[in-house]
């Protein structure tokens, strides 16, 4: 199994997350994305989208090769459903992908429009656009902090949905949110369970 990926790209420390927790030996394939190479037509025929991850695996009798974070984390699921990280009943099971889904449909949009401070010269910044940028952040916080208000994981137990929220959200702080997460006390109890953990600990892109 092989998973292809750069430590600039958000999406791919979800699927190096869930293999920690599952245990799945894989090897990391560091790809040069600042050089182009997700633009290469080697690895085109891997993700014809050219984005990362992608999940190579030949190690079920068969070779298939996966792009898009969620269908990842689904397909590592059913190839290795221990320890789980879906729910069991059905209606946990939905939540659980709904959030998946939303994370990355409302999330992650508005924190890329953010980081783009981290990354570009600050005469170049759209400040409006970036304070636009966090007031929608902070409505997203809203819309999970119920969800917390009184357990550590956002379904049940340590889910599929924890982890697809964890590279937009351990990091929020480092990133000039912290007084987004401070001023929401569950999420803020929520993201230092999440950083506790040893797979989100070593996949975490700040120094230790």
């Amino acid at each position: 199994m092989r998973l292809y990926w750069h430590p600039f790209s958000i999406f791919p420390r979800r699927v190096r997350i869930a293999l920690r927790e599952k245990g799945i030996a894989c090897e990391e394939v560091e790809i040069d994305l600042p050089g182009g190479a997700t633009r290469g037509a080697e690895f085109r025929r891997l993700n014809p989208f050219g984005q990362v991850p992608v999940l190579a695996d030949e190690s079920g009798g068969e070779s298939i090769v996966i792009y898009e974070s969620l269908a990842i984390l689904e397909y590592l699921e059913e190839r290795h459903p221990a320890p789980p990280l879906l729910p069991r009943g059905p209606a946990a099971r939905a939540r659980t992908r709904q959030l998946m889904l939303t994370s990355g449909d409302y999330l992650a949009g508005p924190l890329k429009r953010w980081l783009t401070r981290l990354f570009t010269p600050e005469a170049a910044w759209d400040r409006a656009d970036q304070e636009r940028a966090a007031v929608e952040i902070g409505e997203h916080l809203d819309v999970l902090a119920p969800l917390l208000a009184g357990q550590p994981y956002l379904v049940d137990d340590f889910s599929l949905a924890d982890i697809a929220y964890a590279p937009l959200v351990c990091d929020l702080a480092a990133c000039g949110l912290a007084h987004l997460v401070q001023s929401r006390p569950p999420v803020g109890a929520w993201i230092e369970t999440l950083r506790a953990r040893p797979s989100v600990r070593a996949t975490s892109p700040l120094p230790a």
